[in-house]
């Protein structure tokens, strides 16, 4: 079933009121179908509960949209995030205890087309509630987990049915390897109901298994660092408006007051973005990816430096770090003072990391897995991303063969799904 992107909108908005009461989340389940909360009167889910329902579970019923395996796992916005094998599938939901059953009630939706539903699924004492719920039991060897999902914008009426298989590898909790989402989470071909490089996405991201992110950065006309990806504002990304052509004619104040992103969204300042990553999200990397055609390094650089510093009063695991695409940018870069300190990542070649000592080397994906190439940054105590990498089957052969660091991607739902199987 396609659903047209006049309907994603209308309803967006229904479903942003529904689930904003309550919630200090920008947007908490913003999806395209009318999702109603089982209960009204729920009681949140302890941490050790949340904990134990995570893992993989296998689907008994419900294969023909949600595949044969899934993956259960609660995200810093406290939300549990489902991936599945099949399009890309993946659910956001919130969960919540009465009693002793456990409810858990929001939409999935395909990453590779439109389809989207409602599901409402139940855990209860005779599925092994109790020994989730419990603080001092362990997990019950049989747990399973059932409910309804709907098609579309109809009611949840078909049956989804899941059993617990496994907890998450060793593997899987020791390693940080980095699932980062291209412009902050999702681009706006893919019919999201939130607009890309924008704050309520940086906000949401994580519910897609993204641990970091990439936002791309253009200055103003006045020198202010912004999020925007084109070079022009156009109505691929915005709402039609006054102003047309390059985005640095304008100044700050200018597009602040004329221009929204195709959702309704502003366009957020570099610092503000920053912010967002720093004081409500988990997230661990920010690359930022520089766009502008002029030397935009002493603007962004030392705003870097104060998130970096923010980040670090608050006791944050976070790395920002200036992203160097080609050789104009390098060389602007290199302008600045001390710049081998600044923490930086790039996308040339090996020489070119080694000569500005950046963090990170981030060649593209086509080049191969470059074992050796991967391993010789290793040693010299660097990280390796690779980009832009949307392909599933090479998604699954890079996280299974490969020894990179994290995989930049327009899907970080299918990242997440085979990074969190593997055994």
């Amino acid at each position: 079933m396609k659903i047209s992107k006049n309907i994603i909108h209308k309803l967006s908005f229904l479903l942003l009121v529904l689930f904003s009461m309550g919630s200090c989340n920008d947007y908490d389940l913003p999806e395209t179908v009318n999702i109603i909360p089982p209960i009204t009167d729920g009681k949140p889910l302890t941490n050790n509960t949340k904990t134990k329902l995570e893992g993989i579970y296998k689907v008994i019923k419900g294969n023909e949209i949600f595949g044969d395996i899934l993956i259960l796992k609660w995200n810093y916005q406290n939300n549990l995030s489902i991936f599945g094998g099949s399009n890309g599938l993946y659910a956001v939901t919130k969960g919540m205890k009465k009693d002793s059953s456990i409810y858990i009630y929001g939409y999935w939706r395909f990453a590779l087309n439109s389809e989207t539903g409602g599901i409402n699924l139940q855990l209860n004492p005779s599925e092994g509630s109790n020994t989730i719920l419990s603080e001092n039991q362990p997990r019950t060897s049989n747990l399973k987990i059932t409910g309804k999902f709907g098609l579309g914008n109809n009611p949840a009426t078909e049956t989804l049915e899941i059993i617990y298989v496994r907890p998450f590898s060793e593997k899987v909790l020791k390693d940080d390897f980095r699932i980062l989402a291209h412009r902050s989470g999702g681009r706006t071909s893919d019919l999201l109901a939130i607009s890309e490089n924008s704050l309520e996405m940086i906000g949401f991201t994580e519910n897609f298994g993204s641990t970091g992110i990439e936002i791309d950065v253009r200055l103003t006309k006045d020198g202010i660092p912004v999020l925007y990806h084109d070079e022009d504002i156009n109505i691929r990304l915005t709402k039609k408006s006054p102003l047309n052509g390059p985005l640095v004619n304008y100044t700050y104040d200018e597009i602040s007051r004329f221009i929204r992103l195709v959702n309704g969204e502003k366009i957020p300042k570099l610092e503000d973005a920053l912010m967002k990553v720093v004081d409500s999200t988990n997230l661990k990397v920010v690359w930022l990816d520089m766009k502008s055609v002029n030397n935009a390094m002493a603007k962004v650089i030392p705003i870097q430096q104060k998130m970096l510093e923010r980040a670090k009063q608050k006791n944050r695991q976070l790395a920002i770090y200036i992203g160097i695409p080609e050789v104009e940018v390098l060389d602007f870069f290199k302008t600045y003072p001390n710049y081998q300190n600044v923490e930086s990542l790039c996308e040339l070649s090996v020489e070119d990391v080694n000569n500005i000592n950046a963090q990170v080397w981030a060649p593209r994906w086509t080049l191969g897995l470059l074992t050796p190439e991967v391993n010789a940054m290793h040693d010299q105590n660097r990280k390796v991303f690779c980009w832009t990498l949307d392909n599933e089957l090479f998604i699954k052969k890079y996280i299974d063969q490969g020894d990179f660091d994290g995989i930049l991607t327009n899907y970080p739902t299918i990242v997440s799904y085979h990074h969190y199987i593997r055994k």
